[in-house]
């Protein structure tokens, strides 16, 4: 899978967190202001009072707050997931403001995760929204997603993608990825706890999973159409669990210009060293 990314800027690290302790938005039933503010979705099968509810009890952690990562933060702000955690290191370039949408002049320079936690309490003051201006690895990931329900990688470099599914494995949080390149985006969810589904490095075992966004570009909508889906399925999980109506496990590929979609189902390699059970 690939992603888009031209800044390489100082590593900073600083973190915040709002005046707010995780699960205690909405723990009590919707008011007036709740039902008007989330009205359109609540009139969804798939998310109705219960599944709001369930939102606002859940725990996101978004990596990677670029083109994709700024816009799917926004969104699960905006459906009103309770507690939210942003983690990059970069800063704000004016090269990013062709597909970072959430991201404007004004930015530029500032931090990625202490500018998107700003727009995002603008959105809704009431959610747990912390920011970690740093680059996951494999030392601070575990600690990252240790109350996570399901993490979104929206990262740009292979090895990062590599760390982010093994620490979701061994701790059987859901994942849910996505990139984009060119005129085409890519996405895949893992449960990361069927043995009859692969991970990550399985994927990149059976294809060819390339870093050339520089060489070939990529057009902002198609970023936000990558965006969209990834959003999307992570809502719809958080909403009803392992019963939401979303498929696992399958490699999702979307062309912008065809407007066609292809998927294969990801089994397990039996060579994989982060996911194979000789058992």
């Amino acid at each position: 899978m690939h992603s888009c990314s031209v800044t390489q800027p100082t590593v900073h690290s600083a973190t915040h967190t709002a005046n707010h302790k995780a699960g205690q938005v909405f723990e009590r039933a919707l008011n007036k202001q709740d039902i008007k503010r989330y009205s359109r979705q609540l009139m969804l099968d798939s998310v109705e009072d219960e599944g709001q509810a369930k939102f606002a009890r859940s725990h996101a952690v978004v990596i990677g707050l670029g083109g994709l990562g700024s816009l799917v933060a926004r969104y699960l702000a905006g459906a009103g997931v309770g507690t939210l955690t942003l983690v990059d290191g970069d800063t704000v370039d004016i090269s990013n403001l062709q597909r970072q949408v959430t991201y404007n002049e004004m930015h530029l320079g500032e931090l990625k995760a202490k500018s998107l936690y700003n727009e995002l309490r603008k959105v809704n003051s009431r959610l747990n929204i912390k920011f970690k201006s740093l680059y996951a690895d494999s030392k601070n990931l575990p600690t990252l997603i240790s109350t996570a329900d399901c993490v979104l990688d929206c990262t740009d470099n292979i090895e990062t993608r590599k760390h982010i599914n093994t620490a979701t494995l061994r701790a059987s949080i859901p994942l849910f990825i996505a990139a984009a390149s060119g005129l085409s985006w890519q996405a895949l969810n893992l449960p990361q706890n069927n043995k009859r589904i692969g991970c990550y490095a399985c994927l990149v075992e059976y294809i060819d999973v390339r870093e050339d966004c520089l060489s070939r570009g990529v057009l902002g909508p198609v970023v936000g159409m990558a965006a969209c889906h990834q959003a999307t399925q992570a809502l719809l999980f958080l909403a009803k669990g392992f019963n939401a109506d979303i498929k696992w496990g399958h490699y999702l590929t979307g062309n912008a210009d065809l407007g066609s979609l292809k998927s294969f189902m990801l089994p397990p390699s039996s060579t994989c060293e982060v996911c194979h059970d000789p058992n």
